[in-house]
């Protein structure tokens, strides 16, 4: 029983003194990062690292203080040493945990400042790389965010339009010549390959309508709007295939596609009213006609063409796969006002739309019936963009507030948020930009500001640093 006692009164000094060298080190690695923290925006997590460090640093002095007579051993100082490094890791990941998910921007392009040509759009390229589209050409970028070639606009021309997206690696570009509309000139371009395909002169181009751009793919169809027709050309050859001719007078609206589909607006100055108008993208063949409830003067923007959701006038009307209208969602009403910028995003049967409200946000409406399905408040920021998340019908949305700017991931479902969003470091943004989920954990913003003074793309990863 003695030896028993005296052994144990032997050792727990010194396993006290090894334990308070341990806490010791995780009280002062959290000193430090909360001097750090008093410095930079990025604070989220003090509210947790402060409390633990209050606890620690007593902690670790009453842990020494009984156990100091032990400091003396050779092999005391060994263990303290050894333990006290050991902790650092934990303590790191436990700091890592509370921060919360945090990113900055590991490069980006920049051509000039400002530039001398006004951005267009982008595509993203299937497996890696994007191309960024301005007056002057198309500029391609790797995987690793090096130029990789473009192409130049046509000598007199310049770069008004892309297609909404790329189809077997090729998309639509519309120019305008001087004198001339957008859409004077049409080609089909393989960005991979730094190649024009070909092209097309036309005499004069469609009136520019509600921003919709007058190129569209659709599988292995090039869907082109003129003066008085719409035309379905081969992607790649650009041969002839269907033409779909206008009424004298009308025009085509709100064009969008799918693999199949070519969704449309008729819309004849004058008249009644307007039609939707659905074609067979590979032969033209008309598929159905539904007159509009909207007067003629309203505004006509395609949101989606599967399922169909078309916003006219002062509602986004639904219609089914047969051209019935099935549904509608007010652009104003008592809870909230649809707003245009950003644009919304769909993901899968809802449709997802920057809102303004009592409490801001993002809501997400069915896209078969109009009802609302949720509403995610996101700490009541300003909405800055949408895109489709990683995840099936998950939806990811960049917030900014007077103190930094947030990239929330939510459930497409529910709208609730997957985990903390992820805090953007110094990332600049413009007004206008896509987003575009690259990897496993970066993302890649291309910027479309007009002023030009911004990195033409940023590409984002994990802050795994301070």
């Amino acid at each position: 029983m003695h030896n028993s006692t005296s052994g144990r009164a032997r050792w727990l000094p010194r396993a006290l003194f090894v334990c308070g060298a341990a806490v010791a080190a995780v009280a002062a690695l959290y000193l430090v990062l909360l001097g750090r923290m008093a410095f930079v925006e990025w604070t989220r997590g003090v509210d947790r690292l402060l409390p633990a460090t209050l606890v620690l640093v007593p902690l670790a002095y009453v842990l020494l203080a009984r156990g100091r007579r032990a400091a003396r051993g050779a092999l005391s100082g060994w263990l303290a040493a050894v333990l006290a490094l050991a902790a650092l890791w934990p303590a790191w990941q436990a700091y890592a945990a509370m921060r919360g998910p945090q990113a900055y921007a590991w490069t980006w392009w920049q051509r000039e400042d400002p530039e001398s040509a006004r951005p267009v759009g982008a595509w993203q390229l299937p497996g890696a790389g994007l191309v960024r589209a301005r007056t002057d050409g198309l500029y391609r970028f790797n995987g690793e965010g090096r130029t990789a070639g473009g192409i130049a606009a046509a000598e007199g021309t310049a770069l008004c339009a892309l297609s909404r997206t790329l189809s077997q690696g090729t998309g639509l570009v519309a120019a305008a010549r001087t004198p001339g509309g957008c859409g004077t000139r049409v080609s089909a371009v393989d960005p991979r390959e730094n190649e024009e395909l070909w092209a097309k002169e036309f005499p004069s181009a469609p009136a520019p309508v509600d921003g919709t751009a007058p190129v569209a793919v659709a599988a292995d169809t090039a869907v082109v709007v003129t003066e008085g027709a719409l035309l379905g050309l081969g992607l790649r050859d650009g041969a002839d295939r269907w033409r779909v001719p206008l009424p004298a007078g009308c025009r085509a609206r709100a064009l969008d596609t799918s693999d199949d589909r070519v969704v449309y607006v008729e819309h004849c100055p004058g008249g009644p009213s307007a039609h939707l108008t659905a074609l067979d993208a590979r032969t033209g063949t008309p598929a159905w006609r539904t007159p509009l409830r909207t007067g003629p003067s309203a505004e006509l923007r395609m949101l989606s063409a599967r399922p169909i959701a078309l916003r006219a006038g002062e509602s986004v009307l639904l219609f089914d796969d047969a051209g019935r209208e099935r549904g509608a969602v007010p652009v104003a009403g008592p809870r909230e006002d649809l707003l245009t910028d950003p644009g919304p995003v769909v993901a899968g049967d809802l449709l997802v739309v920057p809102v303004k409200a009592k409490v801001p946000g993002v809501s997400a409406y069915s896209l078969t019936d109009g009802r609302r399905m949720w509403h995610a408040a996101l700490d009541g920021a300003t909405v800055l963009g949408l895109a489709r998340g990683r995840g099936a019908g998950g939806v990811d949305v960049v917030t900014s507030t007077a103190a930094r700017t947030h990239l929330w991931h939510l459930a497409g479902d529910t709208g609730r948020p997957k985990a903390e969003p992820t805090i953007l470091r110094d990332v600049p943004l413009g007004r206008r930009f896509e987003i575009y989920p690259d990897g496993t954990e970066g993302y890649t913003f291309v910027n479309l500001d007009p002023a030009g003074e911004l990195p033409s793309y940023v590409a984002l990863t994990r802050v795994r640093g301070w």
